[in-house]
């Protein structure tokens, strides 16, 4: 899940995708973290032939369509990956590479959690990615259509700045990834979700 995460801050503009990421919060102190990313058959092809596994911590499938499968399961407690967050802020401060990029969890007073997904940044890696302006125009038009989808879900959703459904207990975000190269105001710079966790 973490190099998941990292590789839609850090390869956003390397070809189509689309991805589902959840975070479920439980009522005994675990969250789990699932993620399904459908990679495009340039992308693929990219991270093949650099000899990498693009989902060495879940499951994948190469597709007859060329586009590859990837999906991701895990469960740990809150406390730990809040630990494994700080960890990583700590490890890109000291020049390494933060896995858990754009991605906070913080405890609040009471049975309460506030996960921040911190989507500026993503727009900010896609910024710097060194995209030729005029190559712009040819992404716009392969992203159309392509999108990143989060939901979280707990007991209760107590306040959030995504969609709330019908029941309170999941709320959710859909980023188009055109979004990431061009100004699109109905889009926030974090989704930030406070979640009841008992």
């Amino acid at each position: 899940m973490k190099k998941l995460l990292f590789l839609l801050v850090v390869l956003p503009l390397s070809a189509c995708f689309d991805a589902d990421l959840g975070f479920v919060v439980h009522d005994d102190e675990t969250a789990t973290m699932s993620a399904h990313m459908l990679l495009g058959p340039e992308m693929y092809g990219m991270i093949a032939q650099s000899g990498q596994d693009p989902c060495e911590e879940g499951v994948g499938t190469a597709n007859a369509d060329g586009t590859f499968s990837c999906r991701v399961n895990e469960t740990d407690t809150i406390d730990n990956l809040i630990a494994d967050i700080e960890a990583g802020k700590q490890n890109a401060a000291s020049g390494g590479v933060n896995h858990n990029q754009g991605v906070t969890v913080e405890r609040l007073d009471g049975p309460y959690v506030k996960l921040i997904f911190d989507l500026a940044e993503v727009k900010q890696a896609a910024a710097e990615s060194g995209a030729d302006p005029s190559m712009i125009g040819m992404l716009q038009q392969a992203f159309q259509g392509h999108r990143i989808h989060m939901t979280i879900t707990g007991k209760n959703i107590v306040e959030t700045n995504g969609a709330l459904s019908a029941d309170g207990k999941t709320a959710e975000i859909t980023i188009p990834l055109r979004a990431l190269i061009e100004p699109d105001a109905s889009l926030p710079d974090q989704f930030v979700t406070i979640v009841q966790t008992e």
